[in-house]
């Protein structure tokens, strides 16, 4: 596989049909997997043509990527993060059922 340095390295096999979720959208896409990558996915056009993304810009630097399901008409609007600063992911807490709920099932 080419990098965008021109650089060439072989890649490790391509995995099949990966299923990859925005928002409310399940892209399903061909990953080729490298030996220690500068980044954890790297999307190119093949992503954009597939979601026909576009890109937002805004004066304070920040950015949005909208993306478009398939097979729908949904779209969804991704923010972006600052290079070498990863997101803060939350958790869903999952809510335990209630004991009503168990004893309705035996």
């Amino acid at each position: 596989m080419q990098s965008a340095n021109r650089t060439v390295e072989q890649t490790l096999g391509l995995t099949k049909n990966v299923p990859f979720i925005f928002g409310t959208i399940t892209v399903y896409l061909q990953v080729h997997i490298i030996t220690d990558p500068a980044y954890k996915v790297l999307l190119g056009r093949p992503f954009d043509v597939l979601t026909e993304s576009t890109v937002q810009n805004y004066k304070d630097g920040g950015q949005t990527l909208i993306i478009a399901d398939p097979n729908s008409t949904q779209r969804c609007v991704l923010p972006t993060h600052e290079r070498g600063r990863p997101p803060v992911v939350i958790k869903a807490e999952i809510p335990k059922p209630s004991e009503d709920f168990w004893s309705l099932m035996n």
